[in-house]
């Protein structure tokens, strides 16, 4: 199994409890290592994301359990970087003066609300129907092409260490509802945006928060995109992008065995500051 997560979100973000609680239940789990990855500010209200002001105090702290803890754990020092054109991405200036370890990038915002409120599809159903209607014209395709654009730009343009939750778009579309996830379009859609990260060096996020909170059936991405993932051979890291300690290895039974489904073998993890590829352990120590 992988004995690593490096997607979580604690009280400094949008999650609950502090870091210090994460890695204590890291640690009751043998994990070897973790890595913190709180929202990184933006100038937007009521997101979740951390304030400017608290990024530095979100840095000592795990800089400080780094230090603490260093004999015991492998301490990692990220953020969760949204990629909005002209707002913020990998490059902007705080985020570069913070000298992480790594970097996720992900997009959660696609496009602006007549009188500029940013349209947040992750924020509930009712802001995903009013987000198609009043910016895409009622236009599920347009709405899901400019979200794989965004992605396939965030790649090319800043090239994070992961790329976060793939398709995390089809939260809302269960029993396929807005749209058909089998549609020639759609998929095309996906196998453009892993053309782009298969020409990087970025890793893919299987991130399983979806399944675990019933959200979907599958991982952020699907099964059907991950066979496509291992045929470009594009590493992957397994994460529960959890907002709870107990979270830090949900779904990790289920991944790794959809993982050795479609075909792969390893999934890459930081050690001794690089990320590396490791085997599939043969131990079931996280919960399912």
């Amino acid at each position: 199994m992988q004995l690593a997560n490096h997607h979580a979100h604690s009280c400094y973000s949008d999650g609950r409890l502090t870091p210090l609680d994460y890695l204590e239940n890291a640690l009751s789990q043998g994990l070897m290592t973790y890595g913190f990855s709180d929202h990184a500010p933006i100038d937007y209200e009521g997101i979740g994301a951390m304030t400017a002001e608290q990024l530095p105090e979100y840095l000592r702290e795990v800089d400080r359990l780094k230090e603490d803890y260093r004999a015991k754990i492998e301490i990692y020092k990220g953020l969760e970087v949204d990629y909005i054109p002209d707002v913020i991405s990998m490059k902007s200036q705080h985020i570069v003066d913070a000298e992480l370890d790594y970097l996720i990038g992900a997009v959660h915002f696609v496009g602006n609300f007549p009188g500029g409120t940013p349209f947040s599809f992750e924020h509930s159903i009712e802001n995903f129907e009013r987000g198609i209607l009043e910016i895409y014209a009622g236009d599920i395709k347009q709405m899901l092409r400019t979200y794989y654009g965004l992605i396939q730009d965030m790649v090319r343009l800043y090239e994070p260490d992961i790329v976060a939750h793939l398709d995390r778009i089809k939260k809302w579309n269960n029993n396929e509802k807005y749209f058909s996830e089998k549609a020639d379009w759609y998929q095309n859609e996906i196998i453009e945006t892993l053309e782009v990260i298969a020409s990087t060096n970025c890793i893919l996020e299987v991130n399983t928060k979806g399944y675990y909170r019933n959200e979907t059936l599958e991982p952020y991405p699907g099964k059907w995109a991950l066979r496509q993932a291992r045929d470009m051979e594009i590493p992957v890291h397994l994460s529960s992008d959890a907002h709870h300690p107990d979270d830090i290895t949900k779904g990790f039974v289920y991944g790794v065995e959809m993982l050795k489904e479609v075909g792969y073998k390893t999934y890459h993890i930081l050690r001794e500051g690089t990320w590396q590829p490791q085997p599939f352990l043969e131990r079931k120590v996280y919960p399912v």
